[in-house]
Parts: C-alpha cells; sequence; structure tokens
C-alpha cells in the first residue's frame, strides 16, 4: 500500500507536463495512473538487467521519483481549485466506488472457503492473470509461458508486472488485482471527460459514459421475450448474458463485463490511449513537439500494456499524420518522425521478444464482417450495437468541420477491423472495435445533448433512446453482480503453498490441463502445458504436447522420455494411479483433492 502512495503523491510532478493551464484538482486524480504507469514501466527495463525482485523495484522507484520532481521544477504551476465542476466529482465517485465494489469482492476475494472471483470472463481470464503474477513474483525475467514450459511469454503483462510488485510488497491478491484498476479508472474517467467537454457539454459526457459502459445491442430484447414465456422472476432467471450470446449471433460484449472487468490489461490501455488521444487534441493546436514525443513514449509502452490500443493508436497516429501534412509537410514529417523513433526505442524489447517468439502470419487473417457469420452484416451490427452507428454517423454529420479529423480514425479502424483479424481468436479483435465505440458515443454524447436543448418532447425522446441503449449493457453488469464463484478452495491453495516451499522455480509440474488448476495459477510453478484455451488464443501450436500430457495421465510412463522439456513432478486429482508406478516415481505431497509425485 505505502508504495501506491507515494507513486500517487509523486506522479504529480508528470501531470504538469500535460498543461501549461492550471491542472488542479484534475492534476491530483490524474497522478496515480500516471505514477503507476511510469513507475511500472521502468522497472519492467530494469527487470531485464536484475530480474522483477527489490533492487529493480527500488531502482525504478528512485528513478520515477527523481523524475517526478524534475518536472515538478521545470513545469510547476500555481494550484488552484477554481471552476472545478461538482458534476465531475459526483458521477466519477458513483463510477468509481460501483466498479471498486466488483473488483473488491469480486477479484480473488479471500472467503472461508478459498479465493473467489465472478463469473463470465472473471472467472478464467482471473486465473491466466493470477499465474502470470505468481510467475513474475518469482524474479525470472523475461518469465516463462506459467502454462507452457520453455517458451517465453509474449504478452501485455505489465499490469501484472505491477500486480507482482505489489504483491513482493506485502498485498494480497485482491488487493494487488483490484487497487491498480482503480487507480487506472480515476485516470480514465478524467481524461475522458476532458475530452468530452472539448465537444460538448456536462450532459454530452454523461450520455456518452453512460452508453460506453452500459451499451450494446438488442440483447435485452430477447431476454424479455424468454423470460415472458417463463414462469420465474427475473432475477432467477437472469442466467446469460445478452450482449455476447452465440444463440442469438451476439457477440459484442458489453465493455465492462467484456472487457474493463476481466481483461486486466485493458483499463490501463484505455488510460494510456486517452493520454495519447489528448496530446493529438493539444498538438493540433499548438504544434508544441514536447507533446508528440510523450506520445512517442506511450506508444512505445503501449505493446506491454495493451496491444490492440497500441495497433489502434498507430493507425490513428498515421492518419493525424497524413492530415497535417497537407497543412505544413515539413514539421509534421520531422515530428511525426521523431515521434516514431521515440516509440521503437521504447518499444524494442517487446520487439525482440514478439519477432524471436512467434511470426506475424500466426496473427494477420482475413474475415469478412468479423464475427457475422452468414448472417447479413448490417444486421449483425444493428443487432450487436442497435443505433450506435447510425446515432455516430449523425454525430459526425453534425460535429464542426475542423472536429471531423479526430473521429475519422475510428471509422476507418472499424472498417479495418471488419477485414482483418490481428489475433489466433477472431472474437479478440472487440479490443480495436470497442475503441472504434468509444469514439462514436463521444459523437453520441455531442449529437444528444444538442437534441435536448430542443424542449421538453425532444429531451424525453433523448432519455428513452439512451435508457433503450443501456438496457442489454445493464443486464449484463446485473448478471455480472449476480454470480461469483470459487476459483481456488482450500486444497488448491494448500497444493500451491507446497509447491512453492518445496520446488525450484525452474522445476515443471505435468498437470491436468484445467483453466485453473493452483499449481501454474498461485504458486508461480512452470507447467508442462496448461489450460488449451488460454494458449491457442495466443499462437501456441499445443496439439504435441496435448497428446503426450493425456497419454502419460493415462499410464504411458515412457512418454516422460521424449517430452519438449524434461518434467520433476506429476500432479493428479484422482485418488491415485490405477496401474503400477515406475521406481522413480513417487508420492511427494497429498492432500484430499490432489496427489503430486516426484519424479
Amino acid at each position: 500500500m505505502w508504495l501506491l502512495l507515494v507513486l500517487s503523491i509523486f506522479g504529480y510532478g508528470f501531470s504538469l507536463i500535460l498543461s501549461r493551464k492550471n491542472t488542479g484538482l484534475y492534476g491530483i486524480l490524474l497522478s496515480p495512473a500516471l505514477g503507476i504507469s511510469v513507475f511500472t514501466q521502468i522497472t519492467l527495463v530494469l527487470a531485464f538487467v536484475f530480474g522483477v525482485g527489490y533492487t529493480s523495484i527500488f531502482l525504478a522507484l528512485a528513478v520515477t521519483v527523481v523524475l517526478s520532481v524534475l518536472c515538478f521544477v521545470k513545469f510547476r504551476q500555481k494550484f488552484s481549485l477554481q471552476n472545478f465542476p461538482i458534476f465531475f466529482v459526483v458521477t466519477t465517485i458513483f463510477v468509481v466506488f460501483f466498479l471498486a465494489y466488483i473488483w473488491l469482492t469480486q477479484a480473488l476475494t479471500s472467503s472461508p472457503l478459498g479465493l473467489k472471483t465472478g463469473g463470465g470472463g472473471m472467472y478464467g481470464d482471473t486465473a491466466l492473470h493470477t499465474a502470470y503474477t505468481s510467475r513474475l513474483e518469482t524474479g525470472e525475467f523475461p518469465i516463462q509461458n506459467p502454462l507452457f514450459a520453455g517458451k517465453i511469454l509474449v504478452y501485455p503483462f505489465a499490469n501484472d508486472l505491477l500486480s507482482a510488485i505489489l504483491r513482493i510488497s506485502g498485498l494480497n491478491y485482491n488487493l494487488a488485482f483490484a487497487l491498480p484498476q482503480i487507480l487506472f479508472l480515476i485516470g480514465f474517467l478524467v481524461l475522458f471527460y476532458k475530452i468530452l467537454r472539448r465537444f460538448t457539454s456536462n450532459w454530452g459526457f454523461v450520455i456518452a459514459l453512460l452508453v460506453l459502459l452500459l451499451g450494446w445491442g438488442i440483447g435485452a430484447l430477447f431476454f424479455l421475450r424468454e423470460w415472458q414465456l417463463s414462469d420465474i422472476s427475473f432475477l432467477q432467471f437472469l442466467s446469460r448474458d445478452y450482449t455476447d450470446n452465440s444463440q442469438y449471433n451476439l457477440y459484442f460484449h458489453n465493455i465492462l463485463t467484456g472487457l474493463v472487468l476481466p481483461e486486466r490489461s485493458f483499463l490501463p490501455g484505455l488510460f494510456l490511449g486517452l493520454l495519447a488521444f489528448r496530446n493529438f487534441l493539444e498538438y493540433f493546436k499548438s504544434k508544441s513537439k514536447k507533446l508528440l514525443i510523450i506520445n512517442g513514449i506511450v506508444l512505445g509502452a503501449l505493446p506491454f500494456w495493451h496491444t490492440h490500443t497500441f495497433i489502434f493508436f498507430v493507425i490513428l497516429s498515421f492518419i493525424f499524420a497524413l492530415w497535417l501534412m497537407k497543412i505544413n509537410f515539413k514539421k509534421t514529417l520531422i515530428d511525426f518522425s521523431l515521434m516514431t523513433m521515440v516509440a521503437v526505442v521504447i518499444a524494442i524489447p517487446f520487439l525482440y521478444l514478439f519477432f524471436s517468439n512467434h511470426q506475424v502470419g500466426q496473427f494477420l487473417h482475413t474475415s469478412f464482417g468479423w464475427q457475422n457469420k452468414n448472417e447479413n452484416i448490417l444486421f449483425f451490427w444493428f443487432k450487436n450495437s442497435f443505433l450506435i452507428i447510425p446515432l455516430a454517423v449523425l454525430g459526425f454529420w453534425f460535429i464542426k468541420r475542423d472536429w471531423k479529423i479526430y473521429f475519422v480514425p475510428a471509422f476507418v479502424i472499424f472498417i479495418i477491423a471488419n477485414l482483418i483479424i490481428f489475433q489466433p481468436w477472431d472474437w479478440d479483435n472487440i479490443k480495436l472495435i470497442s475503441w472504434s465505440f468509444l469514439f462514436f458515443t463521444i459523437l453520441i454524447g455531442y449529437l444528444l445533448a444538442k437534441f435536448m436543448q430542443k424542449g421538453m418532447f425532444v429531451f424525453s425522446l433523448v432519455c428513452v433512446l439512451v435508457m433503450t441503449s443501456i438496457a442489454s449493457g445493464s443486464l449484463s453488469l446485473l448478471l455480472q453482480l449476480k454470480n461469483d464463484y470459487i476459483i481456488y478452495d482450500k486444497s488448491d491453495i494448500e497444493l500451491a503453498d507446497w509447491a512453492k516451499k518445496n520446488s525450484k522455480i525452474d522445476e515443471v509440474f505435468l498437470i491436468e490441463p484445467l483453466p485453473t488448476h493452483p499449481v501454474p495459477g498461485l504458486s508461480g510453478r512452470l507447467v508442462y502445458l496448461g489450460y488449451p484455451g488460454h494458449l491457442w488464443v495466443h499462437g501456441i501450436d499445443y496439439g504435441g504436447r496435448e497428446q503426450q500430457v493425456n497419454q502419460i495421465l493415462a499410464g504411458d510412463f515412457s512418454r516422460l522420455n521424449n517430452l519438449e522439456v524434461p518434467i520433476n513432478y506429476i500432479v493428479t486429482s484422482s485418488s491415485d494411479f490405477s496401474f503400477a508406478l515406475p521406481s522413480n516415481i513417487r508420492v511427494a505431497y497429498r492432500n484430499q483433492k490432489y496427489i503430486v509425485y516426484k519424479l
């Protein structure tokens, strides 16, 4: 906790770089997210030399403090709380407290039965991020993929690194996972509000925020139709998500329940992405090279935080550069080239890890219409987003001519994301599409706030339109609040504790490849093969290992001599093998749920 407090205080120095005007309370609210972002990025770089441990942590903290003090001295401003909108404060407090409640009660929360988590995507994704965090705690860096021993992990794990650092500093899993998300959420809301107020009123901000957090689609209509035919209560009947429902070809999952809550890297991506966009807005006015240098740092760091945000803003930067070249070709070329060089230098570690472990062909492929299958693409997007796209187009039509360029990339990238898939799992393009829809909600906020001024009747129509637009997402969020599960029970925790105390960090376990197995999840130890669903989506060919694991667990121990990586332990959840064990295999540990065999 002390570490987050120090970073929150010294993050204020970085907020002063962003504006010549008084930052006031906005700067204070941005400080925690800025502080932890800078600190984590510096720790990540130092970890390549010192590993993840006290040396890299304290060196990174010292560098962060020094940089913050230098920024404070150079960009110091008079502090004032004047003209700070209570409207924004109230909205932020409500959103932050509501989502903080979910994180603090559904992200590896301790209970008498073990550690619990929320349902939906939070269940599987929490297990994945726990495994990455636990492995980072061991000090190894770059880490091997804990679910696929012998292969370096190539993934935007910066937020998991931050949680690992917080674990090392003494926090439990729940606080180490929840607190960074809360701080990034506050930073995101500040930037979202400041950006919205460039284009629209406070009402426009509220409309955009509601639609962004509680959209999408017409799934609520399918729910109501099904519920009316049943004879059970509303809450009892709500057992499925209606923004992500294959029965109705609904795949555009609500951004909160589909991305923000389960995907730990998405919220930092939102914060850093909006930070970059805010700097672009300032650059269009001031043409200050400093802003693009900052954006070069942000873009270079993004692959370690959120890859799809990186892709989105690379394309956005290219479009902005082309536009500005029409106005001043030479200055734009110099400034954007400088930004690109800074970004490439910062991104070198990630680029090295990626291209030394993957081929681009494993990730890129075409798919007309994203997830529409054989359904008409226009009808598909109407079902999945209701009136968001036509309203955004209408907002684009009415918005000031000089502002249109800020939203062109959102439409371009939306089209690209319906044609090109950027990863093995097609659904993951939702992360790009959600960025487009974030900008669509800004246009909608502008449009509907403008219409609301035309009298009470139009005001009422706008309210009805907003309520229908957020119905499906509200159901999804209600379902999230309704369900929680034990992800690691007492026996799981006991096994993980034993593994941490009695095995070395480079020893490998062969396990039944379950999504929430405690060995990779809680102990930080490597497994020969983890849950396949967490592997193929990241481009890992696990077929050969899966066959070997199945054969060994079926009793064919001759396969132990032909493994890609030697194993040291076998963990089974059965009472015992039903066949004779070789003489070199003995029982090392057992509890009510597991038996560990040592080779």
